[in-house]
């Protein structure tokens, strides 16, 4: 019988596979060591205290469901504008993958967090921005699938992340206005 040293067999093919040396130094690093699932949290837990720091209103909702907590179907809101928030580490190619954009869901904006080694950049669109492509050509992620699609953006598309206070304060301002005038218009 043959005997194989799979420890080692799994170590070469790791060296093979190796993030960009982009993500081995950097103040972010940290990002990468956590699970996937886990990265939105690390971005949810940054915007909320980011909010806290700037005495920015914002709710996170989560409400009980069958003995166990669930998130309710947005993740945070700001100023009153109910937030889907994206967090994506920069790939290879120097852009950012935010995945798992869905439509079918009720929120009002997106919220994208990017993270590169030493930089965080953002961006807000409209539910209507992502549905209509204008906030950029969405991807579906699954071939064939029409629920989930994935959003690429360079950091030139997006604002640093000390632009955050000024930039959320103009984007809730000119949904809500809209929504509001949207909302008065139909009530005629």
């Amino acid at each position: 019988m043959l005997s194989l040293d799979y420890k080692k067999l799994f170590i070469e093919a790791l060296k093979k596979n190796t993030d960009s040396p982009k993500w081995n130094k950097g103040d972010f690093i940290g990002i990468k060591t956590v699970s996937n699932t886990k990265v939105g949290s690390v971005g949810q837990a940054f915007i909320e205290s980011l909010c806290d720091t700037l005495s920015i209103p914002y709710n996170f909702p989560v409400k009980e469901n069958n003995e166990r907590l669930t998130q309710s179907p947005w993740d945070i809101e700001i100023y009153g504008v109910k937030f889907e928030l994206k967090t994506a580490t920069e790939d290879t190619s120097g852009s950012f993958q935010f995945d798992h954009l869905r439509y079918h869901r009720p929120y009002d904006a997106v919220l994208c967090l990017g993270v590169t080694p030493n930089e965080l950049y953002f961006r807000m669109w409209s539910k209507a921005d992502v549905v209509t492509g204008k906030a950029g050509n969405l991807v579906s992620m699954e071939k064939g699938a029409n629920a989930s699609y994935k959003l690429t953006k360079k950091p030139s598309n997006l604002f640093p992340i000390v632009d955050f206070e000024q930039k959320i304060k103009e984007f809730t301002n000119q949904f809500l206005t809209l929504s509001q005038g949207i909302t008065k218009g139909k009530k005629k």
